[in-house]
C-alpha cells in the first residue's frame, strides 16, 4: 500500500499573511507546495493535518505553526504497540495539553492574546486510521464514488442548522482552553482519496465541486485554484491524500 500526497498551502489574493499551516510527514507548510508517494509501513506512523490560526497581530500564526509542531513532536514518540482506544485516549489528551499552551502563551504576550487555530486531519498508525478533528477545518473522503465529510463542523451555525449566522463563528478551537478533539477510527482502503483543508476552501467551494474534484483524482493545486479563482478571499491550504 502507498501513500500519494500534495500540500498546497496559499495566502489566498486578500490577506497580507497566511495563518494557516500544515504538517504531512514531519514537514510544516505554509506559503509552499509539496508532494511526495511512499509505501506506507505499519511501524512508521503518517500524519497529515492542517492547522488554521486566528488571532490579532500574528497570533493566528503562531498557534497553528504551535499546533503542527506539536503534534509532530507527539507523533514522533507515539509507541508503536497500542491500541485504537489507547491511541484516541493520547490523542485528545494531546488536544487538551496544546490546547493549554497555545492559551497560556496567548496570555504572557499581549500580542497574541486570544490567539487559537482549528486542527483536523489524518493519522494512519499500524493497520488503522485516526481521523480528527477540532473546529471547522474539513477532512472528506472519496470510497466507491461517493464522497463524505468525516468531520463535524464546530461553528454555531453547524450547531444550530441557522446558514444566517456566519461561518467562522466557531466554538471549539485548540487556545481557548476547553479545546476537545472528535477522533474517528477507521480503516484505510486501497483506492481512498481524502482531502484536508481550512475553510478558505470549505467557504468558497461547494461540496458538489469539491466532489468533482475528488472523482477526478485532482491534487491540491486544483482545489486552491478553485478557491482563488472563487475569490480568494482568505488563506486556504490543501492537503490531498490518495491510497494506491
Amino acid at each position: 500500500m502507498k501513500i500519494k500526497y500534495e500540500v498546497v498551502s496559499d495566502k489566498g489574493l486578500l490577506r497580507s499573511n497566511n495563518e494557516d499551516m500544515a504538517l504531512v510527514f514531519g514537514e510544516l507548510i505554509r506559503d509552499n507546495s509539496v508532494s511526495f508517494t511512499f509505501e506506507l509501513t505499519p511501524n512508521i506512523p503518517f500524519a497529515a493535518i492542517v492547522a488554521d490560526g486566528m488571532g490579532g497581530m500574528n497570533g493566528g500564526e503562531v498557534a497553528s505553526e504551535m499546533a503542527a509542531t506539536s503534534f509532530n513532536d507527539f507523533v514522533e514518540v507515539l509507541p508503536m504497540d497500542l491500541d485504537d482506544n489507547a491511541v484516541i485516549v493520547r490523542l485528545k489528551k494531546w488536544a487538551r495539553d496544546v490546547d493549554a499552551e497555545i492559551k497560556q502563551k496567548g496570555e504572557r504576550i499581549s500580542s497574541l492574546q486570544n490567539m487559537g487555530t482549528t486542527f483536523t486531519g489524518l493519522l494512519a498508525y499500524g493497520n488503522s486510521l485516526f481521523v480528527m478533528n477540532v473546529g471547522d477545518s474539513r477532512t472528506y473522503r472519496y470510497r466507491y464514488e461517493c464522497m463524505k465529510q468525516l468531520t463535524d463542523d464546530h461553528s454555531e451555525r453547524a450547531r444550530l442548522g441557522d446558514d444566517s449566522i456566519p461561518s467562522n463563528f466557531i466554538y471549539n478551537a485548540l487556545g481557548t482552553g476547553t479545546a476537545f478533539m472528535d477522533v474517528k477510527s477507521m480503516k484505510l482502503v486501497v483506492g481512498d482519496r481524502y482531502v484536508i483543508c481550512s475553510d478558505g476552501l470549505s467557504d468558497l467551494v461547494s461540496n458538489e465541486s469539491i466532489h468533482e474534484l475528488l472523482k477526478n483524482s485532482c491534487g491540491a493545486r486544483q482545489y486552491v485554484q478553485a478557491a482563488l479563482q472563487a475569490g480568494g478571499k482568505d488563506n486556504v491550504t490543501v492537503v490531498t491524500v490518495e491510497v494506491i
